[in-house]
């Protein structure tokens, strides 16, 4: 008789999970039309399997990383345009300053805040980071110099609005 309940669970526990999964996806949509980038949104958390698992502070979680990503990229684009453009040298030092304060401190203490459910500190860390990537293409425009980082820039400012937006749900 035991075997016969077991079998039963079986079967209802796997009916439920496709449900579940649809679940998830729908917990993302809903999430991400609350977001001003619905696209981004989708498709970042989408790209990570995490993100159908998980609750509106994992989501948020997940774009922090993103966040994080972004701005780890955007050093090593700086890293190698201080080699190949040197009289950018002033502003791209700005840029990877702030970069590294956003990878180093801000992402840190946004996650830090999310697990410790604490999601205003989270939201204040991504304000930061949309603050610095506004910052360092200014850097450039301040001198008279045309940013080879202007798309990068707005790609973290993007990314971090998303997760400040996600972040603030939990507010």
């Amino acid at each position: 008789m035991k075997f016969f309940y077991y079998l039963i669970f079986l079967s209802l526990h796997i009916l439920q999970s496709p449900y579940m999964v649809k679940g998830d996806k729908r917990l993302i949509e809903s999430t991400c039309k609350a977001t001003p980038s619905y696209n981004l949104c989708i498709s970042t958390l989408l790209s990570n399997p995490k993100s159908t698992s998980g609750d509106i502070s994992d989501l948020g979680l997940i774009m922090v990383g993103a966040t994080k990503a972004k701005a780890t990229q955007a050093i090593q684009q700086i890293k190698s345009l201080y080699r190949s453009r040197p009289e950018l040298r002033h502003s791209l030092n700005e840029c990877a300053q702030m970069y590294m304060a956003v990878v180093k401190a801000d992402v840190p203490s946004a996650i830090q805040a999310l697990d410790g459910g604490q999601p205003k500190y989270a939201e204040d860390g991504m304000a930061d980071v949309a603050v610095e990537s506004q910052a360092c293409e200014r850097s450039f425009s301040g001198r008279g110099q045309k940013s080879p980082l202007t798309r990068k820039n707005k790609d973290i400012e993007n990314v971090s609005n998303v997760a400040r937006a996600i972040i603030r749900m939990l507010l």
